[in-house]
């Protein structure tokens, strides 16, 4: 019996002892959910340009004082990898403007973009004054992306950040409330309302065609119904996403490709500009000046620069593949390859995305820069 009781005794101590444990780690997980909520950013309303921490609340278009000067990283984009004559250098210490307040990415964590473009140090074709970066031909299109991405994460090096990257067209279509699907309504909720881009045209947004070398030429037919017909192109070239290859289809052959080529205008969200328009965004807002001007007083409004995103548009009888831009629009788009064997080349600015640590702390310096604030960063 005094055995039993001494078993029974062990037991209960070791299932209070389960319970307290429990209890301290639900604890410990509750008090590190808050800590770290309170670390994190969200954009609340993704209709207002306003995002929060919980303890301080920033505006799109608000200035953050990190410094990527204190870095010597520098990255060479190699001629055979962009399609360029020559290679293209950048140094992270060569950038001297300032960074502003994007948005969130997907782990909460805040954004900020280059106040103006980063450029080679290599002096190939000026964009007004600035340097700008070349990409050309079936390499532009392959390598591009990546290209653009080696090359802007020299510039998160600096105090407070995690990693740094290339804008793209997914960055801009969040400030702006933009649907491919959804084109001319700021609503993330209304699904299909709007009309798309190139709508009933072959290469409307979304459409597949099928595509068929014949002794003829390329015979085409679209999903959306415009109506079939034949081009007198001999070829069709494409690249092969899967095997990461380019090639070609045999007579008799088809392929079938969708569009997923876009441009809309900032203020309309729509293939026709009106500047007065306010279902995107005003032209006298902060994150318009940033996005569509080179410097924040908007006085230079010549503006070109590479988003990180490839498209593929098709038309009749062959396809385009290419790599997006902003210029007066978003998605305005650069062809390097076509399927019918024609090459082209173009040069735009660069233009950073750095990711900051939640571990960051910022503070209103109380200076105001272009109408928007200027936050110190701690750590």
């Amino acid at each position: 019996m005094a055995q039993k009781a001494k078993e029974e005794t062990e037991k209960a101590q070791e299932e209070t002892e389960k319970q307290l444990q429990n209890l301290a780690n639900e604890l410990s997980n509750t008090i590190g959910d808050k800590i770290e909520s309170t670390n994190k950013w969200t954009q609340p309303d993704p209709l207002k340009p306003e995002i929060t921490n919980g303890e301080i609340t920033l505006k799109i278009g608000d200035y953050v004082d990190y410094d990527c000067t204190t870095s010597s990283a520098t990255y060479t984009s190699r001629k055979e990898k962009t399609g360029h004559d020559n290679d293209q250098i950048f140094k992270a210490n060569e950038y001297r403007d300032g960074w502003r307040v994007l948005g969130v990415d997907d782990d909460k964590q805040l954004m900020l973009l280059a106040e103006d473009f980063a450029q080679p140090s290599t002096v190939e074709t000026t964009l007004g004054v600035r340097q700008g970066y070349t990409l050309k031909g079936q390499a532009g299109y392959e390598n591009g992306v990546e290209e653009l991405n080696k090359i802007c994460s020299i510039y998160g090096n600096g105090k407070g950040a995690i990693v740094a990257r290339s804008i793209n067209v997914d960055d801009a279509n969040k400030v702006m409330g933009y649907n491919p699907s959804n084109t001319g309504i700021k609503d993330y909720e209304k699904i299909k309302s709007g009309r798309k881009c190139y709508q009933d045209t072959v290469h409307e947004y979304g459409n597949s065609v099928k595509y068929i070398l014949t002794s003829s030429g390329v015979k085409y037919e679209p999903s959306n119904n415009v109506g079939n017909g034949i081009e007198n192109y001999m070829q069709f070239g494409y690249y092969d996403e899967i095997n990461k290859i380019w090639k070609k289809i045999d007579v008799n052959e088809c392929i079938i490709f969708k569009s997923n080529a876009y441009h809309y205008y900032p203020t309309t969200l729509t293939e026709t500009n009106n500047e007065t328009a306010t279902v995107g965004i005003n032209i006298n807002s902060p994150e318009y000046k940033m996005l569509f001007t080179n410097n924040s007083t908007g006085a230079d409004t010549e503006i070109l620069y590479w988003l990180a995103s490839t498209f593929i548009n098709t038309y009749k009888g062959y396809i385009n593949f290419g790599l997006r831009t902003i210029s007066k629009n978003v998605g305005y788009s650069v062809s390097f390859y076509s399927s019918n064997n024609s090459y082209d080349s173009s040069c735009c600015n660069v233009r950073p995305i750095v990711i900051l640590s939640n571990k960051v702390q910022l503070k209103d310096s109380g200076t105001v820069k272009a109408g928007c604030k200027l936050y110190n960063l701690s750590i």
